[in-house]
């Protein structure tokens, strides 16, 4: 059996366990009334009966008879907790459930409704009453049917949701501006001319002295705006008419060299046909194949030609196309 700590109640001086004593406030002690001699003592200072005079009084309580002071704990284990028996049960709190606004909203509009009910129903009763008494004095009195409540209150008005004002994105924004500057016509400035020069080099444009040596491949190199090299195996017939067409150069019979980049080479067909359109001879700042790259055409100067972005579009990989929009 485990020890209990037990204390001695100054009221009716027996040993309890420290359970059957208050915790005093602020500190972990315990009062020295017992919770039963404590409830004993509120009962008699209720309104109604007699209260103590002084604490001498309170403490010495005539319900408690005592034979012997010295009283075992068993015995004193006892008697706690047939008073903690008849003690009242605490009755269980019940916890309050937060309604929602709408809850409140609804009462309101039914309140409303009621409203609207009562009104209208005396109203169609006097108009009964006035009619019965107009009809009474002919041959036969006609009543008018009661309008019930439910038919004269009206049906209750749906709320209107806002509509929320969605925020444009960017690409919208950007959609809608370009829509925008369509419909303004553009006057085209034509950038002023650069100085486009080919790649330094010992170059050699004799496509005779081209040997594969039975590989079928010359090795093609290039370089980038950025500086970076680059290489790659072409067919000999491709490297025959690179050369042939002024995009590249000899440096051996089995390597050619590229001789403008990507941005020298458009700006250079461009300023050569000055800007101007080949199919309709407005302005233009595209490049087109004349040959298209998806029949074997090469990006050369003797293949590409400048065109505005309309001929480019309408020309598509087509070889016979002709400009008809006039």
């Amino acid at each position: 059996m485990i020890a209990m700590d037990m204390k001695p109640c100054t009221a009716c001086k027996i040993e309890k366990p420290l359970t059957a004593f208050t915790k005093r406030a602020g500190s972990s002690g315990r009062r020295g009334i017992c919770r039963t001699c404590l409830r004993k003592r509120n009962r008699q200072a209720a309104p109604g009966e007699a209260a103590f005079e002084n604490m001498d009084e309170a403490l010495q309580f005539p319900e408690i008879e005592r034979e012997d002071e010295h009283v075992d704990e068993d015995e004193a284990a006892e008697r706690y907790a047939n008073a903690e028996e008849d003690a009242p049960a605490k009755p269980a709190r019940k916890r309050k459930r937060r309604r929602k606004k709408r809850h409140a909203v609804s009462k309101q509009t039914a309140a409303v409704q009621d409203g609207q009910a009562a009104s209208v129903s005396p109203a169609t009763t006097d108009a009964d009453r006035d009619r019965a008494n107009d009809d009474s004095t002919g041959a036969q009195t006609q009543t008018a049917p009661a309008v019930s409540a439910a038919e004269a209150v009206p049906a209750p008005a749906t709320k209107r949701k806002r509509k929320r004002r969605h925020k444009r994105s960017k690409a919208a924004k950007i959609k809608s501006l370009k829509a925008e500057i369509s419909g303004v016509e553009q006057v085209a400035v034509r950038p002023p001319n650069r100085n486009i020069m080919p790649i330094k080099g010992a170059f050699t444009y004799k496509t005779s002295l081209l040997n594969d040596r039975g590989r079928g491949h010359i090795r093609l190199r290039g370089h980038r705006e950025t500086g970076k090299r680059w290489s790659t195996d072409i067919p000999t017939e491709m490297a025959v008419r690179m050369v042939e067409e002024g995009a590249a150069g000899i440096i051996n019979p089995g390597l050619i060299h590229k001789l403008y980049t990507k941005t020298d080479f458009r700006l250079l067909v461009l300023q050569r046909d000055d800007y101007i359109c080949k199919y309709c001879g407005r302005y233009g700042d595209t490049i087109d194949h004349v040959l298209p790259k998806s029949k074997g055409g090469l990006s050369s100067p003797a293949n590409c030609v400048c065109a505005c972005a309309a001929c480019n579009l309408k020309k598509a990989d087509k070889l016979d196309f002709v400009f008809d929009d006039f």
